[in-house]
């Protein structure tokens, strides 16, 4: 018997979800509001003149954009072509545009006049699409009007294949080029499945989504289109707006990173608003404060959702779910492997690690990466067996909860001993002076390398009393070496604590 699911398209998928729900609410922004049939035409008709202006199937098309309609329509035009998407963060430094372009051989770009963009990059593109914001249309660009408002034909060919590339998704690229990371219509289509059920994306959903949609939150929008809910999109984060903005339109579902959220419990303690109707709040890119979560639980209840993912293995390999955010023993790990996928601890000796011990966490799923994209031997080291090695350090317990420790290369080595920066960092917080902190290491000529902590202090502490502190919840070598008292910690454009720039500093 044939297996239908072995025939599963992203495309096929989302394509049916905007006929199937018609006249019903898809998009709401600051300006605009769309039904799934008018979001749907607007993508058909982008669609029709990309396709006018040569571009074909298994085109690479880059996406260089705010949170915006304009975005979504793109992100479905590609789809309907069967071309491959190219997201690409609207932080990007110059370079990395010029680097990703370039590597992904993208066909054609669509951008918000005011980002930067690579001068030595735009001469290969066949086509360039500006989108006036705060700027005019770049001159000598096509204009997003005129291209969302095309009248002519579009042909949408042979239904997708499920090998059809259909994205390369860039890493954060904290230690050299970003890679490449591609995945394929079906994959795709089994991942977009695993975020409905995964990140509890139910039919009635009001989505509120302020973090970039080249990162976690696209793949959601995608859930709650398949699924028939609405997405309330917004520009940016910030608190009091994002209260406003859940209460004005009843949102109950929400992704956001922890110093989002930080941010949020910060308000709501100060103003005592509360936004009300919110029954899921989905978080992940970084650990969170184990004293800050119990205070969001304690405030908005138990709507907590935890995920662990990343771009190789997009967004879902392990919840922590909300029942489980009851149980305070709990808190510090990411959870359990969701269903779709398997996972392993690989000691390093090679070794399958048993309940307890740290190694690197291995995964078997069937919408991870295919490949990193012109890259054979970044995917030969990442992909063993079948097996994802995901960099990432951790133990299972007795009932396979998942307790990271640290990422592979964040592993600092002092006096040869291993210091896990995520145990140190959780230690700290406990100090009831220590809102945030990062620990790494620097090469030190006594121990090899020495632990640093920089601290986020909601009150005058002196570094004394914080290593004190850790001296009291820490063994000696895990002690920080160092105390550096900073304002904010510097976060990379996916939201995570940026301790590339942290190095930096020290070196300087």
């Amino acid at each position: 018997m044939t297996n239908p699911n072995a025939h599963l398209c992203i495309s096929d998928l989302v394509e049916q979800a905007m006929r199937r729900y018609g006249d019903a609410t898809a998009l709401i922004t600051s300006d605009e509001q769309f039904s799934y049939r008018q979001l749907d035409e607007r993508a058909r008709r982008l669609a029709g003149f990309l396709q006018a202006k040569g571009i074909q199937r298994g085109d690479r098309i880059a996406l260089h954009l705010r949170n915006g309609a304009e975005y979504v329509v793109a992100d479905l035009a590609i789809l309907k072509l069967k071309a491959v998407k190219v997201p690409l963060n609207e932080l990007m430094a110059p370079s990395e545009l010029e680097y990703c372009l370039s590597h992904s051989e993208a066909a054609a770009m669509i951008s918000h006049a005011s980002l930067p963009v690579a001068s030595g990059s735009m001469e290969r593109l066949s086509v360039r699409i500006s989108v006036a914001d705060a700027q005019p249309a770049r001159a000598g660009w096509m204009c997003w009007d005129e291209a969302a408002s095309y009248t002519g034909e579009f042909n949408p060919g042979t239904a997708a294949k499920p090998d059809d590339m259909a994205m390369v998704a860039y890493t954060g690229g904290t230690t050299g080029h970003p890679k490449g990371v591609l995945h394929v219509q079906h994959r795709l289509a089994l991942n977009l499945l695993a975020h409905v059920i995964c990140g509890d994306v139910r039919a009635d959903e009001v989505m509120l989504l302020t973090t970039p949609l080249p990162h976690s939150a696209g793949y959601h929008l995608q859930a709650c289109l398949l699924q028939g809910g609405t997405i309330v999109l917004a520009t940016r984060f910030d608190p009091e707006g994002f209260v406003a903005l859940a209460n004005r339109h009843h949102a109950t579902w929400t992704f956001a990173v922890p110093t989002m959220l930080y941010r949020l419990f910060d308000y709501l303690a100060e103003t005592g608003k509360l936004p009300g109707s919110l029954r899921t709040i989905v978080y992940g890119a970084a650990p969170m404060s184990k004293e800050r979560l119990e205070e969001g639980l304690g405030t908005l209840g138990p709507v907590f959702l935890q995920l662990f993912g990343q771009t190789e293995c997009p967004n879902y390999i392990t919840t922590l779910s909300k029942a489980d955010h009851l149980d305070p023993g709990l808190l510090p790990s990411c959870g359990r492997a969701v269903a779709m996928l398997d996972l392993r601890i690989r000691k390093s000796d090679g070794a399958i690690a048993g309940p307890g011990e740290v190694g690197e966490v291995e995964v078997s799923s069937p919408y991870s990466l295919v490949e990193y994209y012109k890259n054979p031997d970044a995917t030969v080291s990442a992909i063993r067996d079948g097996w994802l090695r995901t960099g990432d350090l951790g133990y299972l317990d007795q009932n396979r909860y998942l307790f990271l420790v640290d990422r592979a290369k964040d592993m600092i080595i002092s006096g040869g001993m291993n210091v896990y920066s995520v145990e140190v960092e959780a230690a700290l917080r406990q100090h009831e002076a220590i809102r945030d902190v990062a620990v790494i290491g620097i090469a030190d000529p006594d121990w090899g390398e020495a632990v640093v902590s920089f601290v986020v202090a909601g009150r005058q502490v002196s570094e004394e009393e914080v290593r004190a502190f850790a001296k009291t919840v820490l063994s000696k070598y895990k002690v920080p070496k160092r105390v550096i008292f900073v304002q904010t910690l510097p976060v990379t454009k996916y939201g995570k604590i940026d301790k590339k720039i942290l190095r930096s500093e020290l070196a300087h």
